[in-house]
């Protein structure tokens, strides 16, 4: 009887722990999001330096709590990153503030992602 009970208690605590974490996930996705384009050297894909730089900006950006990157991608010349913030023109004013520190706001772009 044992055998039976503990697989299925298991199995309940597993599903609330993903719903747990579904509705958090959720609920990022319905913050605000900035876009944060970097140019790239070439036309084409980042480079594994330019990955690392950018990878370096996300993980900034997180430890400063400006918001959480909820997507990232490089093509067409740009290494690109989504922001889930709080606010929109202070996260803007922050991550300019950041680029700037890195050298980097020459050659970037930042813009509020429409809402869907």
């Amino acid at each position: 009887m044992i055998w039976i009970i503990v697989p299925l208690l298991l199995l309940v605590i597993f599903g609330l722990y993903v719903r747990r974490e579904a509705e958090r996930i959720r609920a990022e996705d319905l913050r605000p999001r900035i876009v944060v384009k970097l140019k790239l050297a070439g036309d084409g894909m980042a480079t594994p330096a330019e990955l690392h730089q950018r990878q370096a900006l996300e993980a900034e950006i997180e430890k400063r709590n400006i918001g959480t990157i909820v997507d990232a991608g490089s093509g067409d010349g740009w290494a690109t990153l989504q922001v889930g913030v709080g606010d929109p023109n202070v996260a803007r004013e922050l991550v300019r503030n950041l680029l700037r520190e890195r050298g980097l706001l020459d050659r970037s772009e930042i813009s509020a992602k429409p809402s869907a």
